[in-house]
């Protein structure tokens, strides 16, 4: 007789790594910025938290988003201190969180600019992207793309990889390397295999827009845009404003077909950036529900609204946001044989619904666990949760009993853990979960 096992689905809210609401420059319990003002300056110090749980204002997180100007690193030539992203690293792990990161060449107008030792040996140009000028690399030029080249090489040696490092953003031309400066194609394919060679294994996420944004998701990037929310931050003259050009109507759709980027959500993150912040949204009378489905029509995974007060009126809405981007796995059916045979294989059968609106991009295992006279093992299956896009997972897999299962009952479960600790780390949409995050699944006779 066939053993099947059906969990009820869960609407919970779950906080489930690598996905929905991010801080800026800041981490879990942190303070929040005053009003609707924030720092492009990455933290240099990591005090305590200032809040044992969620900084009052804000939502429940488990990713960080820091960036840094090449200056704060690089004070000297062929000299890079990386002190500030290890103590960043630091800091997310124990504020239970994983840290996306950008390395940004400068700043706009009033910021950091190139570092001054770059200035005094490099060319540069007036840079006029912008209303007010900036000091421009010329970004094509074989000084740029070596240097910079220099600053991916090294993060991407130490920290590639690193277990709390969430993904690297692809940023190096115009203020804060979100595009503004002309720089050739050749080159731009140059610092793309520059970015790629240096991270195997991070994923990276190029800013949208532009060949940058092509050659970023050809070689397997995700993307990021910068204004999520713009409905009317910037009024054409003679238009008005519901008219006027903004990043919704008028950049985002346009660029991601146009850069052939309508299914890289598929291969690296989609992230947002809140346009100034929610906020502001909130007082321009925005149309917060256009926004929010225009985020998870992208197939986005994490929000980032830059650690400033969530409007009240909207923090269900936001929450719910946040809950539905990227994945959201339902467990609906486990099914085995009753009884098996001591010292003879368990075969079984699972489906997995990724309701959510992406993939997870980390690899974790999905295991079986079985118990018996308080001995376990953990069935490590070989599927790659990565591939688990929205849609149904079916699995028919077969293992063989370990040596101490004896004839009588053996308890069953099944989980997403972490691999260095066995113990669940992603959670199944499931009511059933324990508070482990294993889902139980019943009770089958050895024989």
């Amino acid at each position: 007789m066939l053993h099947k096992v059906r969990p009820k689905e869960s609407t919970r809210n779950l906080l489930n790594p690598h996905k929905g609401c991010a801080t800026f420059q800041h981490f879990n319990g942190d303070p929040l910025y005053p009003g609707t003002t924030w720092s492009e300056t990455g933290p240099t110090e990591f005090p305590p938290r200032a809040h044992p749980d969620v900084t009052p204002g804000y939502l429940p997180t488990t990713v960080a988003y820091c960036r840094w100007f090449w200056e704060q690193f690089a004070p000297a030539p062929n000299r890079l201190d990386w002190s500030m992203v290890e103590g960043a690293l630091r800091t997310a792990r124990e504020r239970g969180q994983t840290l996306q990161v950008r390395l940004m060449p400068h700043g706009s107008h009033g910021q950091p600019q190139l570092p001054q030792w770059y200035q005094e040996r490099y060319p540069t140009l007036p840079g006029t992207q912008k209303t007010r000028p900036f000091i421009a690399a010329v970004y094509d030029g074989p000084e740029f793309i070596e240097q910079w080249g220099n600053v991916i090489r090294d993060f991407g040696r130490r920290f590639d990889g690193h277990p709390d490092l969430e993904s690297v953003d692809m940023a190096y031309v115009g203020p804060w390397g979100e595009g503004a400066g002309e720089c050739s194609t050749e080159a731009v394919d140059t610092i793309t295999a520059i970015y790629k060679e240096a991270h195997p294994e991070t994923p990276r996420v190029a800013m949208i827009s532009g060949y940058k944004m092509t050659a970023a998701v050809r070689s397997g990037a995700g993307w990021r845009c910068d204004c999520l929310g713009d409905l009317g931050f910037w009024q054409t003259p003679g238009l008005p404003l519901e008219l006027s050009w903004n990043h919704h109507y008028e950049c985002y759709p346009k660029e991601v077909c146009e850069c052939g980027a309508q299914e890289a959500w598929k291969q690296g993150p989609v992230v947002f950036e809140a346009c100034g912040v929610p906020m502001t949204w909130y007082k321009r009378g925005f149309d917060v529900h256009f926004i929010l489905q225009q985020g998870l029509k992208f197939h986005g995974s994490v929000l980032m609204p830059k650690s400033t007060a969530l409007p009240e009126g909207w923090m269900d809405l936001l929450a719910k946001f946040c809950n539905d981007l990227g994945y959201r796995f339902v467990f609906r059916q486990f099914i085995s044989e009753g009884s098996v045979a001591s010292g003879s294989a368990l075969d079984f059968q699972v489906w997995v619904e990724n309701v959510g609106v992406a993939p997870i991009y980390r690899r974790y295992p999905f295991v079986i666990r079985l118990t018996q006279g308080g001995r376990e093992f953990l069935y490590r299956s070989p599927a790659d949760i990565r591939t688990w896009l929205p849609d149904d997972v079916w699995l028919h897999e077969s293992f063989p009993l370990p040596d101490f299962v004896r004839p009588g009952e053996l308890t069953l479960h099944a989980g997403i853990v972490d691999p260095s600790t066995g113990k669940p780390k992603v959670r199944f949409a499931v009511e059933e979960t324990d508070a482990e995050g294993w889902v139980p699944l019943g009770t089958i006779q050895v024989t």
